[in-house]
């Protein structure tokens, strides 16, 4: 059976949380207050204890002004739910959003978070395989090499890690990485 997930919260520019009671809550809600989670960690705390968000069930907030994170973390955590099947109630604003792919709302979010992406020139991982992150500075290909390297008379991890053009702490975590003993 779906569930209703009321998230409390206040910041300075808020409702207050009687206020925000008043036009969320309804008898059969789960309420969430601020204090104990947060906006981003909602979802994985609610599975911890047991009350998983699953398709079909609402978060309801009163309205964005209650959330005290980044605009671009509200977009992202609202996406990651719509896109599980959960459905956004803004309270105050007498506004639901649907995890529907034809529901202009849905594809607002998704066209802005796009373009955030692309400003600011992060990758995302759907559809294309790429790996997050940024690119490592060592790679297997060169394991071999720096074998050689560090077998070499008088060579010891500063000096190959200078030739390779990191510092030392990269060269011990990518050889970590690759559980290579370290000398």
């Amino acid at each position: 059976m779906p569930k209703s997930v009321v998230f409390l919260a206040e910041t300075g520019k808020s409702p207050s949380l009687a206020e925000q009671t008043l036009a969320c809550v309804r008898e059969s809600d789960f309420v969430v207050n601020s204090p104990d989670i947060g906006f981003k960690d909602l979802e994985k705390v609610l599975a911890k204890h047991g009350n998983p968000l699953e398709q079909g069930d609402t978060i309801k907030i009163y309205d964005l002004s209650t959330l005290a994170v980044s605009t671009s973390t509200v977009l992202r955590v609202m996406l990651k739910l719509l896109k599980g099947g959960v459905s956004i109630e803004l309270c105050g604003l007498g506004l639901t959003i649907t995890p529907d792919r034809a529901s202009h709302l849905f594809l607002l979010l998704e066209a802005l978070d796009s373009h955030w992406r692309q400003i600011h020139g992060i990758k995302t991982n759907e559809g294309r395989g790429a790996k997050a992150g940024r690119k490592p500075r060592l790679t297997v290909e060169q394991l071999p090499e720096i074998r050689r390297m560090l077998s070499e008379k008088g060579a010891n991890h500063e000096t190959v890690a200078k030739q390779l053009g990191v510092a030392r702490s990269t060269l011990f975590g990518f050889l970590k990485s690759q559980k290579d003993v370290l000398g």
